[in-house]
């Protein structure tokens, strides 16, 4: 049994990026790390023992941010430092170490303990602009995903 070929000028076939950022999107909210209804863990710390950093360009993020919103940022709105974060978390290993910091905010009076900028829709409010540690994370069933295409 052969299969038929059609000529590819005539589908429309998304190009890797664009396939990539839909798998991206549809894991992330609906099947993060592999679960199937978990979304948006890496912007959320919840009971695990997780920072939202290093945050290495955080005079970049802070321009951009203050582009963005026409106003000027201070960094303490946006990052969380050492001596804050280890006393606001004294149980979690990962915010008593120094190297983990400076570290993206997170909203203390909701449970699941998301990013600052995570919307209700568990989307990133700042996607465009967002640090270069969230532009480059990646889980690892993510990373196993986009491996294959």
């Amino acid at each position: 049994m052969s299969r038929h070929s059609v000529a590819t000028t005539t589908l429309s076939v998304p190009e890797r990026e664009a396939l990539a950022d839909d798998i991206t999107l549809h894991t992330c909210l609906r099947n993060c790390m592999g679960m199937a209804g978990i979304a948006a863990g890496c912007c959320t710390l919840g009971t695990r023992d997780y920072i939202i950093g290093p945050i290495p360009d955080t005079e970049a993020l802070l321009a951009r941010l203050t582009k963005l919103w026409g106003r000027e940022v201070e960094h303490d709105e946006i990052f969380i430092g050492h001596k804050e974060g280890s006393a606001l978390f004294p149980d979690k290993p990962e915010w008593q170490r120094e190297v983990c910091y400076p570290a993206l905010r997170v909203k203390t009076e909701d449970a699941s303990l998301p990013c600052i900028f995570l919307s209700d829709e568990n989307l990133c409010s700042i996607h465009e602009i967002r640090s270069v540690t969230c532009s480059r994370y990646s889980c690892d069933h993510l990373k196993d995903l986009l491996v294959a295409i």
